[in-house]
């Protein structure tokens, strides 16, 4: 065969898997960040003083940057869970809100993906991520416990806080910081957001396994739907 057809075959068969590569991440499919529901803020700020709870409906998971082997180029790993509790107390005075004894648990062992590919699901990461990296055998929940904070009293609308605090995971606790998106209607509230968490910061490896390698920074995010009383 004339090497200008074999040199021709060559270039055909990489473009070809050049194509499926780029075909397959283009089919890749993560849903989008966790972010408030379209309710609409509203009653008295005095409605808002109490003990507040997690409630049904709530989800909480990560968001890692991960290439699979063999692809061209990253895509988002995304897993979720709904089994989640805590809460935290609330005293209003004087326009403003006394935010204390936060605290939200989170079952790291039920964590699931919600990204897939249109030929294939990524469940096999999730055993490997509890098993080996997460280790939920030992360390089954990771813990955050938000600092007191004192904010003004929201007029309407969504408000925008930072929430500083401690983050217990894999047996090591470390300081974090929350970007969080708040509103209350009711004996109803919501939180929404995330915080950016480097992994090796609390021992764990970034997830490297056979067909896929994560980057050790990943995004922490939430939507908690609250009850009042």
């Amino acid at each position: 065969m004339p090497r200008a057809v074999i040199a021709a075959a060559v270039v055909v068969v990489v473009a070809l898997m050049a194509i499926g590569a780029w075909r397959l991440i283009g089919t890749h499919q993560a849903p989008s960040r966790l972010a408030l529901s379209n309710s609409t803020a509203s009653g008295s700020p005095s409605a808002l003083a109490g003990k507040w709870t997690v409630g049904s409906g709530s989800l909480v998971g990560y968001r890692a940057k991960e290439k699979f082997v063999n692809q061209p180029a990253e895509t988002e790993a995304v897993a979720r869970t709904s089994n989640v509790n805590g809460g935290f107390l609330v005293a209003v005075g004087a326009g403003n809100a006394k935010v204390s004894q936060m605290k939200f648990t989170v079952d790291l062992a039920s964590l699931v993906s919600q990204d897939k590919y249109a030929n294939y699901q990524v469940y096999q990461r999730d055993f490997f991520v509890r098993t080996i990296y997460l280790q939920t055998a030992t360390y089954p929940t990771a813990v955050f416990v938000a600092d007191p904070m004192t904010v003004r009293v929201p007029t309407g609308g969504a408000v925008g806080l930072d929430v500083a605090g401690k983050l217990t995971a894999h047996g090591v606790t470390h300081s974090e910081t929350a970007r969080v998106q708040a509103e209350a209607s009711g004996a109803q509230g919501e939180l929404a957001g995330s915080m950016s968490v480097d992994m090796r910061d609390f021992g764990i490896d970034p997830p490297d396994i056979a067909f896929t390698r994560a980057e050790p920074v990943i995004l922490i995010e939430f939507d908690l739907k609250l009850v009042r009383g």
